[in-house]
């Protein structure tokens, strides 16, 4: 006796169906078995974005991420605005699986970087990031997002830039300069992490910064950081704070001409001298980097020899 098995086009009915099932445990199944089906079946997609007004959360996102699962970029956007969190979330997470081909998102993803949600706003500079170069016009909003209060967008708003490239770089040079020591610390992690991209421009910006821990400039540092004592005041809490602070930026940025690789060899007489700096978290910093780019002159020899 031979079995009858639906069609596939059966199966699609049978779970957009699902998708009213009184049950939230089986309209979520619903959703997330359209998702499994993928693109091949995009008429489930009116009933998916409905799904995403459900009154049950699970299914909400279910049906979100079966929508990203479609690769539907449209739809995506228009979920941007949503009013539940967790589906706006999900959305950005979605566009940024889809990277280039989500070209038309850049604007909308943006807006989305002054999302209240922060999960949602960093998914959002997490997405332009994947979009790359072609997400130039989204550099404005992403410089905003490094100079806001929320530390997580900014390390993703640094990594979008930084995968942007060219378009952006005038705009971390800049941030190198920036008054809080954290976003100066980040713009000089994007530039490490655009590597040789950074160009001549990059690496002198990042030398610039570290003209005073040069010996003709800096005063000799303690070599162990200020401990604050618990009676401390809290104007010498925060003093102590902001010291560490403008310490961690300015071995980010002596790491980044590291990364940078072969185009920081001009870097390379003042990583030297950082090399024999008295603090020794600046001192491992620009060992490490001095290595770095040595590799990196041995590499290119290499392949030029070939």
């Amino acid at each position: 006796m031979t079995l009858l098995t639906p069609s596939s086009s059966e199966l699609v009915q049978q779970m957009i169906r699902g998708l009213k099932h009184a049950h939230p445990v089986h309209r979520a199944r619903a959703a997330r078995g359209l998702g499994k089906l993928g693109a091949a079946h995009r008429e489930s997609l009116p009933a998916l974005l409905a799904a995403t007004h459900d009154v049950q959360q699970s299914v909400r996102e279910a049906a979100v991420q079966a929508i990203a699962a479609h690769g539907a970029a449209d739809d995506l956007i228009q979920l941007l605005r949503h009013t539940c969190k967790y589906v706006r979330r999900n959305a950005v997470w979605g566009l940024a699986k889809l990277g280039p081909e989500a070209l038309r998102a850049v604007r909308p993803l943006a807006e989305s970087l002054k999302d209240r949600d922060p999960r949602t706003a960093a998914g959002a500079a997490q997405a332009l990031g994947a979009i790359g170069r072609d997400a130039a016009d989204a550099v404005p909003a992403l410089a905003e997002a490094m100079r806001g209060a929320n530390v997580v967008l900014c390390r993703m708003a640094s990594k979008a830039l930084s995968q942007i490239g060219l378009p952006a770089l005038t705009t971390l040079i800049q941030h190198l300069k920036h008054h809080d020591p954290f976003v100066r610390g980040e713009a000089a992690v994007a530039l490490g992490w655009m590597g040789p991209h950074a160009g001549a421009a990059g690496v002198a910006a990042l030398q610039e910064q570290l003209i005073p821990l040069t010996p003709s400039s800096a005063p000799p540092v303690q070599e162990n950081s200020p401990i604050v004592d618990r009676d401390a005041t809290p104007l010498a809490a925060a003093a102590c704070k902001e010291s560490n602070a403008e310490e961690s930026a300015l071995i980010q940025t002596i790491q980044a001409l590291g990364k940078v690789g072969l185009g920081a060899i001009p870097a390379l007489p003042m990583l030297r001298q950082l090399a024999k700096h008295p603090h020794q978290p600046y001192r491992d910093a620009a060992k490490e980097a001095v290595q770095l780019v040595k590799a990196a002159a041995i590499q290119e020899h290499a392949r030029r020899s070939l």
